[in-house]
């Protein structure tokens, strides 16, 4: 029993530093991978266990993994790559090798990411480097980043969480002048932002009415940029 004890001991101290993580069935908080390598704490405790729940949503950007993509690094120049997709919750850039292994990249190393024809690029926000998604190019360049929160099911009937849940919310960034701005999507403050010599805030608004377009909707917002940059 005490071989038996100091075996889980050093297995426990061990895991964190493996570069390969192990699957679990449990779907705990900390699963983003969905079965793709995740890796699951040891639970040495006593106590209530809820049952496993469905689990809605994603933490990746892409469906699924049949993905093709060009990473662009800063010391080992540009590759190829099958099977990568980018995860959402913990803001990293990931690919399946062994079928059943996720391997992590150092974000400080990338520069550019193209996967199924979507350009990403890694900016830093408040100390921490995060995956961008650009969504316009022309002049300046419009930016998307998503944030993901994990909701919990709870077996609690009064909370009304009959499922765990990924919920994904998004923001929009202005990259000019090597300057990245948050854009609030209010007609106001978008109009006096992208306001420049060739056309003012009060145009913009016009257009946007006029055209009975939304700044919440992407389509509608690249028409608008469109129509800044004309």
């Amino acid at each position: 029993m005490k071989k038996i004890a100091i075996l889980l001991l050093f297995i426990i101290s061990i895991l964190p530093t493996l570069a390969q993580e192990t699957t679990s069935n449990t779907n705990p908080k900390n699963n983003t991978r969905q079965g793709f390598g995740t890796h699951s704490s040891f639970d040495a405790g006593l106590g209530f266990v809820n049952p496993k729940f469905k689990t809605d949503g994603s933490a990746y950007f892409f469906e699924d993994w049949n993905t093709e993509g060009v990473i662009y690094t800063k010391k080992n120049g540009s590759f190829k790559i099958k099977k990568v997709n980018i995860n959402l919750y913990d803001n990293k850039l990931e690919a399946i090798y062994d079928e059943n292994s996720v391997f992590t990249f150092d974000s400080n190393n990338l520069m550019k990411i193209v996967i199924n024809k979507k350009a990403f690029r890694i900016f830093e926000i408040d100390g921490e480097l995060k995956i961008f998604e650009q969504i316009f190019r022309n002049g300046f360049s419009v930016y998307k980043h998503y944030s993901v929160l994990y909701s919990e099911a709870s077996v609690n009937p009064m909370l009304n969480r009959s499922t765990n849940k990924y919920i994904k919310k998004e923001l929009y960034y202005l990259y000019r002048e090597n300057k990245l701005t948050k854009m609030k999507l209010s007609k106001k403050s978008f109009s006096r932002l992208f306001e420049s010599d060739k056309v003012n805030s009060k145009s913009i608004v016009e257009y946007i009415e006029k055209s009975k377009l939304s700044l919440k909707k992407e389509n509608d917002l690249i028409k608008i940029l469109n129509f800044i940059i004309r």
